[in-house]
């Protein structure tokens, strides 16, 4: 529930309303429906997201708020923040996402940074496997 609770609130469905810090300009309301699997989006800065999504909350942004993804409801980005239900393994499958992390850290630490050239033919596959299994 972190993503959710980076939001301004989030309502679960037994109608209880927790607050969230704000990060985000968005709500969540929580479902009956769970939604488990596996899951490819677009975005794009990031090109093809790949993750595993378990969760039962449908977020809404609010205008200060981009979309990470052109699945509904899977993500928000605001300046270097990015939120989203994917699960576990969402860095180490989306290197642009991990690339830009670091790159943003990176600048803010030390004002510059130039990354090196690094093999993802292995991360390729593994996208690849996880794109064919969708929920």
């Amino acid at each position: 529930g972190l993503y959710q609770l980076f939001g301004k609130e989030f309502r679960t469905n037994e109608g209880e309303t927790l607050k969230g810090i704000n990060i985000f300009d968005a709500h969540t309301v929580g479902g009956n429906e769970r939604l488990i699997g596996n899951i490819v989006e677009d975005s794009q800065e990031f090109g093809t997201i790949v993750g595993f999504e378990n969760h039962s909350g449908l977020t809404y942004l609010g205008a200060g708020c981009e979309p990470l993804a052109t699945v509904t409801n899977e993500g928000a980005r605001v300046h270097n923040v990015v939120g989203t239900y994917l699960h576990g393994s969402l860095l180490p499958k989306n290197p642009k996402i991990s690339d830009y992390l670091i790159e943003a850290a990176a600048q803010r630490k030390y004002g510059e940074f130039t990354p090196e050239k690094i093999d993802d033919s292995m991360v390729e596959k593994a996208r690849a496997s996880a794109m064919k299994r969708p929920r």
